[in-house]
């Protein structure tokens, strides 16, 4: 008998359906057949799963299921006025890194000969905007543990894998803002248990204002607590990762260059979504070798 495996998977920024909802729109985004690839239901192979939900301790209301399955932008709701409140310099020095200008935030991604050339295809100045000022609030408000938020989320990552039992294989999923809550989950909680993979999905963890607020060195980055492989998958034109994309060389174990990082070609205008993500015939292969269903 295989050994039980348990996937934990943590949402990203901006507002979303009950948790219920949520978990159906991405694995049926996982399992669907797509550009020739079968697609991965962990279910039908026996993996179990669940959802860490946190979009409760920012909107007092989720939003429906077919507002956030028929938006390309997975955002809902106005820009956040509160940001401004809320500025200082941590957020102003976030600012740099996602310009409002558009031809200054869509410059082409430096590539190398080996590199396949995406289409370029520049996000509409006011998504951009909105998405932004969804995602420094958010992260502005757990990096810095406004109201309590980092220990809850925290604490119910925690509850999420624990829930598993002893003897399973546990599998952390983070997209955007959930990638770097996985990763100060398994470097800033002692009560985490050890985990045996982590993939990260359109991460915003290669920006220096984000590593100085987690518990974290570049030569030593790799988590302690991560008995397995990291796999890192990217889009260069997701709007949220673009600045930094690729972790190898800001997350290293013992100076060595570990992160798996996977450059995944998504589509359309918007390339940050999760479901998007799901589709992809390089994360799906990591995810069932993560899963141990090869």
């Amino acid at each position: 008998m295989p050994q039980p495996v348990h996937i934990v998977f943590v949402h990203g920024l901006a507002n979303k359906p009950p948790v219920d909802d949520l978990r159906r729109i991405w694995l049926t985004a996982l399992a669907e057949d797509h550009n020739g690839d079968a697609g991965f239901d962990p279910g039908a192979v026996g993996v179990t799963d669940c959802f860490t939900y946190w979009a409760d301790l920012f909107y007092d209301q989720p939003i429906p299921a077919g507002d956030y399955e028929s938006r390309s932008d997975e955002l809902a709701g106005e820009v956040d006025e509160e940001l401004d409140a809320a500025a200082g310099d941590w957020i102003e020095a976030m600012r740099t890194h996602y310009p409002d200008d558009v031809e200054a935030a869509y410059e082409d991604p430096p590539v190398d000969d080996d590199t396949p050339q995406y289409e370029r295809i520049p996000v509409p100045w006011f998504l951009k905007k909105r998405v932004m000022q969804h995602f420094l609030k958010e992260a502005h408000d757990y990096l810095f543990n406004v109201n309590g938020i980092r220990d809850t989320i925290r604490d119910r990552v925690i509850a999420d894998l624990r829930s598993a039992g002893d003897n399973a294989r546990l599998v952390l999923v983070g997209h955007s803002q959930g990638s770097f809550i996985a990763y100060d989950v398994l470097t800033g909680a002692d009560q985490c248990p050890n985990v045996d993979g982590l993939l990260t999905l359109g991460s915003p963890l290669g920006l220096d204002e984000i590593q100085d607020h987690l518990v974290w060195s570049r030569e030593n980055g790799f988590p302690s607590k991560l008995r397995g492989d990291w796999v890192n998958v990217f889009d260069p034109y997701d709007v949220v990762s673009r600045p930094d994309p690729e972790l190898a060389n800001d997350f290293k174990k013992a100076g060595v260059q570990t992160v798996i990082d996977v450059r995944e070609e998504n589509w359309g205008k918007w390339r940050h979504s999760a479901s998007k993500y799901l589709k992809g015939k390089q994360l799906r292969a990591q995810l069932r070798r993560l899963s141990d269903r090869e």
